[in-house]
């Protein structure tokens, strides 16, 4: 295919941005907790989008267009046809495009569709449209939407979205709708009686119910998370600060044995929570000290010493400089609400 001017625009300055490119694909492979590739100030702000899309590998023996095309055909080219896949290969094209060239992006982006996704050109252009003016949408409304009640807030959003997507905005922010009807089942399971195991059950009964035959990978991926969600229960906290030691054991294993973690796994968080248990005795005995030289003592040197004393006598010496530091800081970590089974 002879190659148009706009064309000719994004092939150049695709091959021109090689080094821009390596540096991307290289930054990319070692992301920050909660860190977001970088955005120039034309780009459009992804506010609010699809859980991000996997970073694409660099093959060096491919010239630079073969090893961009080979690499989404091979992240998204069996399931172009969803809605969820379609909005986070253009997200990453997006990413790419505005790294190499900020100017130039939108038609260099709408050339490279239409060259390597001839049968699918129009649907990809209308769904970038749809994407652009969402994104726009949420730039545009931030702040009302921060002013706003989180039902309220939602609804608004959601109203968007049918509005750009149809009924596909459902396909593409399924995770957020799953996410949101757990948050539900979880807040419908707080609310009745029942023993931490038989609200356990009810959880996994919800899991499966919300993620039906993903749920087992679910769990796999995120049991932690879903483990704690359910452990931040006020109930079941409640619940197992009132229960005596062996029994308050017995039911954090019982919880993490119904959310499917293993014998060796079950084994390794008890030893946990005898470790834990044994450091919260320690930090009361201290904090007990503590109060008692605070009162005995006027500010001064002397108080000072009597609490650098307690601390090295408590914890060891080295574990002292940690306790003194996080205090001058103004943190106490013993006067933190104690979570069974988190902290």
């Amino acid at each position: 295919m002879k190659p148009t001017k706009v064309q000719g625009l994004a092939l150049t300055s695709l091959v021109l941005g090689i080094a821009a490119f390596a540096w991307y694909a290289t930054s990319a492979g070692t992301p920050t907790p909660d860190a977001s590739p970088a955005k120039p100030e034309s780009q459009p702000v992804i506010a609010d989008a699809p859980e991000p899309a996997p970073e694409m590998p660099v093959d060096a023996d491919n010239t630079e267009l073969e090893q961009v095309h080979d690499q989404l055909l091979a992240t998204y080219g069996s399931h172009l046809d969803q809605p969820k896949s379609q909005i986070r290969m253009l997200e990453e094209m997006i990413r790419y495009l505005s790294t190499i060239d900020p100017e130039h992006w939108h038609e260099n982006l709408l050339a490279l569709l239409q060259t390597w996704f001839p049968d699918r050109h129009g649907a990809l252009r209308e769904r970038l449209t749809a994407l652009l003016a969402y994104q726009s949408f949420m730039e545009q409304e931030r702040y009302a939407l921060r002013a706003m009640a989180p039902g309220e807030r939602r609804d608004f959003i959601w109203a968007k979205r049918r509005e750009l997507f149809g009924e596909d905005a459902e396909l593409i922010w399924q995770a957020e709708l799953q996410n949101q009807a757990l948050s539900q089942s979880l807040q419908s399971i707080e609310s009745v009686e029942g023993t931490p195991l038989n609200k356990a059950r009810a959880y996994t009964d919800a899991i499966e119910q919300t993620y039906g035959e993903q749920a087992n990978r679910v769990l796999e991926n995120r049991r932690q998370e879903l483990t704690d969600r359910f452990l931040s229960l006020p109930s079941v906290q409640s619940s197992l600060h009132q229960q005596p030691v062996s029994e308050r054991y017995a039911t954090l294993r019982g919880i993490r044995s119904e959310l499917g973690m293993d014998e060796e796994a079950l084994d390794r968080w008890g030893n946990l929570d005898r470790t834990r248990d044994e450091r919260w005795s320690k930090g009361d005995r201290y904090q007990a000290k503590r109060e008692a030289i605070l009162d005995k003592y006027d500010q001064g040197p002397e108080r000072q010493e009597a609490l650098d004393q307690l601390t090295e006598d408590v914890f060891g010496k080295d574990m002292a400089e940690v306790i003194r530091s996080e205090e001058a800081a103004g943190y106490y970590r013993f006067k933190e609400e104690r979570v069974f089974g988190q902290n």
